[in-house]
């Protein structure tokens, strides 16, 4: 018996998928609806213990549920002779490849992108299979002569998911540089701001209140910094993937070109607009 190489993906039940696209456009839109509402609290303004609480309210725990999803549907899917199987915790199932009469990728990718599968009955399979990219198993599935994924893979969701996945992830785009390290900028302007205005000069406080204050109050500042430039570069993320989706839907055969300018231009916009933006506060 033929056996090609198991592809790694996950199988989502209707009920599983629709609680995994709630959770993931939660986690999407939490970044951009907590940042706006942290411009608009000037009077209190929002405290970093504020922040990180929305944060894990409408991110964070939004974000773990999601994953334990994900994991409980873990599953491996092969062509195995004249069959495509699948197995995870709990399923093994074995659909004969000249029953698949349809491939159907999802038209929204949430939780991730993936495929609804049909049979020549008119049945849907009650698992769809979903992952980050899901092209190899199609792929698998053509090489094996199911025609419809051959078709499938042309869709604009799976053009999109492939685009995504081959997108460079450069060491600027990394949360250590771009946030960790980046904070350091703004959060050190604030500190220097902060220590001349309340003490009289860098090391006012240190001399006043001694070493622990003085290092309590600069470590205030980088981790309200480095909560603020998160939601940035998370909105910006959003904004990425939305006009990445959309131009999969417009130009499907461009997408990655689209999705490789995309990236580079998010990433060359966040960089100058902090600086920029820090220097219209202190010089405007």
């Amino acid at each position: 018996m033929t056996r090609r190489p198991a592809t790694a993906l996950e199988a989502w039940t209707p009920l599983a998928r629709a609680g995994g696209a709630a959770l993931a456009a939660l986690v999407c839109a939490s970044f951009p609806l907590v940042l706006l509402a942290t411009a608009l609290a000037m009077d209190p303004p929002m405290t970093p213990l504020a922040l990180v609480e929305s944060l894990a309210a409408a991110a964070l725990l939004p974000a773990v549920a999601l994953r334990l999803l994900a994991r409980f549907g873990r599953a491996e899917a092969s062509i195995e002779g004249a069959d495509l199987a699948v197995r995870s915790r709990g399923l093994r199932l074995a659909v004969p490849l000249a029953s698949l009469a349809r491939v159907r990728p999802w038209r929204l990718p949430l939780p991730r992108p993936g495929v609804a599968l049909e049979l020549a009955s008119g049945a849907r399979l009650r698992w769809a299979l979903a992952a980050a990219d899901p092209s190899p198993l199609l792929e698998a599935l053509a090489a094996a002569g199911v025609a419809p994924a051959r078709e499938a893979l042309a869709h604009p969701s799976l053009a999109y998911a492939r685009a995504r996945a081959a997108a460079p992830r450069r060491v600027w785009q990394r949360p250590l540089l771009g946030i960790a390290l980046f904070s350091l900028v703004p959060a050190g302007i604030g500190f220097y701001a902060h220590q001349h205005i309340a003490y009289g000069g860098l090391l006012g406080e240190y001399y006043l209140m001694g070493p622990l204050a003085w290092l309590r109050t600069g470590a205030v500042y980088w981790l309200h910094a480095a909560l603020l430039l998160l939601l940035y570069a998370g909105t910006l993320r959003a904004a990425v993937d939305a006009l990445s989706f959309a131009a999969a839907w417009l130009a499907p055969a461009r997408a990655a070109a689209v999705r490789r300018w995309l990236e580079g231009g998010g990433a060359a916009l966040y960089y100058a607009s902090v600086p920029a933006l820090l220097a219209l506060r202190f010089l405007a």
